[in-house]
C-alpha cells in the first residue's frame, strides 16, 4: 500500500539566517535588544511598546527575546542602570578633578547639564518616564528600591554627602535646611533645565545659546546656595 502523501509534500521552507548571530556574539544581540528598545520607549511611549514589538524591531520571536530579557519593565531598568552608571563616571571625575568643594559644586552643575544634553533618549529614560505600578494604589506608590531605582539613589546619596560636607565646612548657608534638602533642591534645579531643552527643542521654543544656559544656571545657582564672604579689612 502506497504510504499517502502529506499536505506540505515538496513545499520548500526557508530559515531565515539575516538576524542570527553566531556563538559568542550574544553581547551583540543585548545591545541590539535594548538599541531597539530605547528607540521604541523614545517613539511610542513605554506603556505602547510590547515584547512582541520589541522582538520585531530587532529581527527575533519573541520567545528569543525572552531569553535575553523576560519583560520590557527588565529592558527599561537595564537601560536605566546603563544611562546612571554614565552620569556616575561623570561624577567620579569630577571627584577627582576639583581642588575644592565649590569648584566640585560648579562642575557638577554644569557636568549634570552636559551630561544630559549629550544623552537626550538616555536621560529622558531614566528622569522623565513616569512608570507607577498599577498594582498598588497611591497609598503604596513607593515601591521597594531596586535595580534601576536604587542606583539613582546611590548617585543621589552622592550628592547629598557633598551637600553636607560643603554645609560642614560653611560652605552652603545652613539657613537653607538639611543636606537633604539641599541635595533635592539643587538636582530638581538642573533636572528642570536639562528635561525642558530635552522636551521643548528648537524650533518649538527659542531657546537662548545652550552655553549661556549653562552659565547662568550655575551662576544662579551658586549665588543662592553659597555663604556671602565678607571682604578681608585691610588697614594702613
Amino acid at each position: 500500500m502506497a504510504a499517502k502523501a502529506r499536505p506540505d509534500a515538496g513545499r520548500t521552507y526557508t530559515i531565515s539566517m539575516t538576524n542570527r548571530k553566531p556563538r559568542g556574539s550574544g553581547h551583540e544581540r543585548l545591545e541590539e535588544i535594548l538599541l531597539a528598545a530605547k528607540a521604541l520607549f523614545v517613539e511610542h511611549g513605554f506603556e505602547n511598546v510590547s515584547t512582541q514589538r520589541i522582538a520585531e524591531r530587532v529581527g527575533i520571536s519573541k520567545t528569543a527575546l525572552y531569553s535575553y530579557y523576560k519583560t520590557k519593565d527588565e529592558i527599561l531598568s537595564q537601560l536605566i542602570r546603563d544611562a546612571l552608571a554614565e552620569l556616575d563616571r561623570a561624577l567620579t571625575k569630577i571627584d577627582r578633578s576639583a581642588p575644592d568643594t565649590v569648584a566640585w559644586l560648579r562642575s557638577f552643575i554644569a557636568g549634570y547639564i552636559a551630561f544630559g544634553l549629550k544623552y537626550p533618549d538616555e536621560y529622558r529614560l531614566a528622569f522623565m518616564i513616569i512608570k507607577p505600578d498599577k498594582k498598588l494604589d497611591d497609598a503604596q506608590q513607593p515601591q521597594p528600591v531596586g535595580g534601576a531605582a536604587l542606583a539613582g539613589l546611590v548617585i543621589f546619596r552622592r550628592v547629598e554627602e557633598r551637600v553636607r560636607d560643603a554645609i560642614g565646612e560653611g560652605v552652603i548657608r545652613r539657613d537653607l535646611g538639611s543636606a537633604t534638602v539641599v541635595a533635592q533642591v539643587l538636582w530638581t534645579s538642573v533636572h528642570g533645565l536639562v528635561a525642558l531643552l530635552i522636551a521643548r527643542p528648537r524650533p518649538h521654543f527659542p531657546w537662548a545659546r545652550r552655553d549661556s544656559l549653562i552659565k547662568a544656571q550655575v551662576s544662579l545657582l551658586l549665588d543662592g546656595l553659597l555663604v556671602k564672604r565678607e571682604p578681608s579689612k585691610t588697614t594702613d
